[in-house]
């Protein structure tokens, strides 16, 4: 009987922190990816992966509309198993995400750390300073990450009263 009183709270608990960590990006599209090689790989040589299906991360550079589609130039970044970029790590270069959709400069604000899924849509050359840089270019969904988004879950226990300011 008291096995039972233990082992109950421990399957609620053990389900709740494995729906709480999970990846922000469903997994019907971490399915969909066709393409998991390095970034560098697919920065020397766009045309070859066109068509393939990516996950991407990184930091919003800026934040462009055009009157038929709009263009976010993200500096790219590794990401974690949660596919959330660690901009602690080294960047392999710059990609672009183009969209038919309009873009909010405000919501896609530089320095904000996002994700892309979707297809490679080939590169576009573009300067930086008066250096040409080549961009691979994706089109598909993004996500933003919050800035106070955490990695793993944080676990709380208590007993007692508390009372919160």
């Amino acid at each position: 009987m008291k096995a039972r009183h233990v082992i109950i709270p421990v399957v609620i608990l053990l389900i709740s922190v494995s729906f709480g960590c999970g990846p922000k990006i469903p997994r019907e599209i971490e399915d969909r990816v066709s393409w998991k090689g390095d970034f560098k790989t697919l920065q020397a040589e766009p045309e070859a992966y066109v068509d393939e299906f990516v996950i991407l991360g990184g930091r919003i550079v800026r934040t462009e509309n055009f009157e038929d589609h709009s263009e976010i130039t993200v500096v790219q970044f590794p990401t974690d198993r949660s596919n959330r970029p660690q901009p602690e790590k080294p960047s392999g270069g710059r990609f672009l995400i183009r969209s038919d959709a309009f873009a909010d400069p405000a919501i896609h604000a530089p320095g904000k750390l996002i994700t892309v899924a979707g297809r490679v849509a080939g590169s576009d050359t573009r300067t930086i300073g008066d250096y040409p840089y080549e961009h691979p270019v994706v089109k598909g969904d993004v996500w933003i990450w919050e800035p106070g988004a955490t990695r793993s879950p944080r676990i709380h226990f208590g007993v007692g009263i508390g009372k919160t300011f």
